[in-house]
């Protein structure tokens, strides 16, 4: 995003020496597919807890709902765990996560988050974060350091289980979706390149994901629209395509399944770049210290030998990972659908005051310097009367107008 300003790439380090630079790989992701059994997985699990429990001081967890975070909560020899919520039920998991700490004999502090703190948090945390990383979750985790911030220095956080253990609805499609890809691909080809001719629907965009090949379309669970898309509504004619970024992933683990593909890109792109910078920044904003047991690399080490079957069937996510975790997890976690996090945008973008507010930003000189001003202002106002449903589109459009009037 900035002139000379480049990102060490994951597993990797750098030497300067002499005036001379040099970059080693130290840590690569393989399958291995070797045999891996249940106690297996819950002894690397367990363990990893232990260590990453070690410290000077207090050490508590954030928890959520599902099952990553409740099962380090029940493995952790921990008093106190941290959870924000919404006042709209469908989108807060803090029922959930209070039923799971009094089980547990342990003190749940949480907070409801309000639309208005959202708002005025939002341009803090982008700052932070460096570049304009578009994931409404990354503020609801600000939230969640702040109140942990007064009581302790330390903090275990899930992340990482769903691209090890393949907890993304996403990866259902490779069986669910089988008897689609049975068709041979030159018909569905051709009914994916007729499905682009309209718009972004249901339906449509089935037809046409399914009648691409997995390298042009899958570029993380986190896509949230059509390259033309895209292109459409922004100036520039220097175009970097999706696929120029996720090529060498797939050139590196071209031999492996297409779920493992899927994990490797969510792996490299999506928690690298989005989930882990998130947590690390919001909590440093704080002066808090988040650890991932998840990530540990004997945890690695179980999950690389395990086989597709193992991670997704027909019924769920993460089998073998919710198996482990059942013995451990007094309620059933264990066992519910991955909630992922919401934040109540959809309904909070259609709200006045925030229509508002975007819309300012939709026809500032800054919109109008990269995007094409009259396409993202109509996209609003069809969202606005429920005529155009890709929120998360413009919610992207809206967040990097804000990074760029922040850092220029």
């Amino acid at each position: 995003m900035f002139k000379r300003v480049y990102n060490l790439e994951p597993g990797t380090y750098l030497t300067y020496q002499n005036n001379n630079i040099t970059k080693k790989r130290y840590f690569h992701f393989e399958f291995t597919n070797k045999s891996c059994s249940l106690t297996d997985i819950q002894d690397a699990i367990k363990d990893s807890i232990n260590h990453h429990l070690i410290s000077d001081i207090e050490v508590g967890s954030f928890l959520s709902s599902g099952i990553d975070s409740s099962y380090i909560v029940s493995l952790a020899d921990i008093k106190k765990n941290y959870t924000v919520g919404y006042e709209n039920n469908n989108f807060s998991e803090i029922k959930y996560a209070q039923e799971l700490s009094t089980m547990l004999n342990q003190t749940n502090k949480d907070k409801i988050i309000t639309k208005e703190e959202y708002l005025k948090a939002l341009p803090k945390v982008i700052k932070a974060l460096d570049e304009p990383l578009a994931d409404p979750s990354a503020i609801a985790m600000y939230f969640c350091a702040e109140i942990a911030s007064p009581e302790l220095k330390v903090v275990l956080s899930g992340e990482g289980a769903d691209e090890l253990f393949a907890g993304y609805l996403t990866y259902m499609d490779e069986i669910t979706l089988s008897w689609y890809m049975k068709i041979p691909f030159l018909f569905r080809n051709i009914a994916s390149k007729i499905a682009s001719i309209f718009p972004d629907m249901k339906g449509i965009n089935f037809i046409y994901r399914r009648g691409r090949k997995l390298e042009d379309e899958y570029i993380g669970i986190n896509r949230i629209c059509r390259d033309k898309e895209a292109c459409n509504i922004v100036k520039s004619k220097r175009q970097t395509k999706p696929q120029d970024i996720t090529h060498k992933y797939y050139e590196q683990y071209s031999n492996c399944t297409n779920l493992q593909k899927r994990q490797m890109i969510d792996f490299n792109l999506i928690l690298a770049k989005d989930f882990l910078p998130a947590i690390d920044r919001n909590c440093m904003l704080f002066g808090l210290e988040a650890r991932t047991p998840f990530l540990d690399i004997e945890v690695f080490k179980v999950a690389s030998s395990l086989l597709d079957t193992d991670k997704i069937n027909k019924n769920t996510t993460k089998y073998i990972l919710r198996e482990a975790a059942k013995s451990a997890i007094p309620n059933g976690a264990y066992k519910k659908k991955k909630l992922g996090f919401p934040v109540p945008l959809k309904e909070w973008m259609k709200e006045d005051d925030y229509y508002q507010e975007i819309l300012s930003k939709f026809s500032s000189p800054t919109a109008d310097k990269f995007f094409n001003q009259k396409k993202i202002i109509r996209l609003l106002k069809s969202y606005k009367n429920d005529k155009y449903h890709n929120y998360k589109f413009l919610w992207s459009i809206y967040v990097f107008i804000i990074w760029y009037d922040l850092y220029f």
